[in-house]
């Protein structure tokens, strides 16, 4: 079960894990009931092995590939074990493997995963050769079952070009931070108010990935965003246009207001330790809006003000 990649939210992966250990270990007591106890050993093998991927999955968030492909072992080789072992309709046993690989693994893997194993099931039925009737019953589960994640896959994606928040951290994207400083500019047209924008650039961003990796990055740009909204203010809007450039924009801010907000944001950055080894650094400068200039003409000057900066580091 992998977060980004898997459309199953947390907790029912966590209710199929539940539920796995109370069939396997209700099914070994059935068997200890009837007094069938030959087969009580797998069953009751298999149950403490959910239970270590389940134990493996809580302690290490890093090893939930080897949890999920661990829960699919167990469930694999029950239903392997009793389709060679019924004699007639195997019913729920021939319907559970193609369903657990799309619930405990990514839609593309568990595609590939049932098509892969075809075979194997039909042998395990005891057909040596393709039987129409299970060939359509065993693809109609796939395909069924594969609608629900692709569903969420599409709804995802979906979200992702409709989303006006940046994908990487809380900043707004550079489509939808435009498109707010275009507004900004009418109002203070139209109002006669002051306006400034606030052009930050964090030259570690790009050496905090290749030094420390990517989850140091993310940290970083999630700590930036909000030293941010602890200094600024509640309308004022922080956007990001390139990858470690950012505008703060300050409405009905002059541009002494904004040299302010910007020692303090920059002292508060300054003072900031990220995981006891990297202090945030940042560079910033200050646009204001010109008496009767346009749109376009504001946002050129945000974009010199974006070269500058990158050029003042290089």
């Amino acid at each position: 079960m992998i977060e980004r990649n898997a459309p199953w939210p947390n907790r029912l992966i966590a209710l199929v894990y539940v539920f796995g250990i109370l069939v396997m270990g209700g099914y070994a007591l059935w068997h200890y009931l009837m007094g069938d106890y030959g087969r009580i050993l797998l069953p009751a093998v298999l149950t403490l092995l959910m239970a270590g991927a389940v134990v493996l999955r809580l302690s290490n968030h890093h090893a939930r590939y080897l949890s999920s492909y661990l829960a699919l072992f167990s469930c694999y080789l029950l239903c392997a074990v009793e389709l060679a072992r019924l004699p007639g309709d195997p019913g729920l046993w021939s319907g559970l493997p193609p369903v657990l690989a799309i619930l405990m693994l990514p839609l593309v893997p568990a595609l590939l995963l049932n098509v892969l194993l075809a075979p194997v099931w039909l042998v395990l039925l005891g057909l040596e050769l393709p039987d129409l009737d299970s060939l359509l019953t065993y693809a109609a589960l796939v395909i069924t079952g594969a609608l629900a994640p692709w569903e969420k896959y599409r709804q995802r994606a979906l979200d992702i070009l409709t989303s006006p928040m940046d994908q990487e951290c809380s900043a707004l994207s550079t489509t939808a931070i435009v498109e707010q400083l275009h507004g900004e500019h009418q109002r203070a047209q139209l109002m006669g108010r002051p306006l400034s924008v606030l052009v930050i650039h964090l030259p570690q961003l790009k050496m905090a990935q290749e030094q420390f990796g990517v989850q140091l990055r993310g940290s970083l740009l999630e700590c930036f965003c909000q030293v941010v909204r602890q200094v600024g203010r509640t309308q004022d809007r922080l956007g990001r246009t390139q990858a470690s450039l950012f505008w703060l924009i300050l409405p009905g801010t002059p541009a002494k207001g904004a040299e302010h907000l910007q020692y303090r944001l920059l002292d508060a950055l300054n003072g900031t330790i990220l995981v006891d080894t990297v202090a945030i650094t940042a560079n910033a400068g200050i646009c204001t809006l010109r008496a009767g200039e346009t749109s376009t003409s504001f946002e050129t000057r945000l974009r010199i003000k974006e070269q500058h900066l990158l050029e003042a580091r290089t």
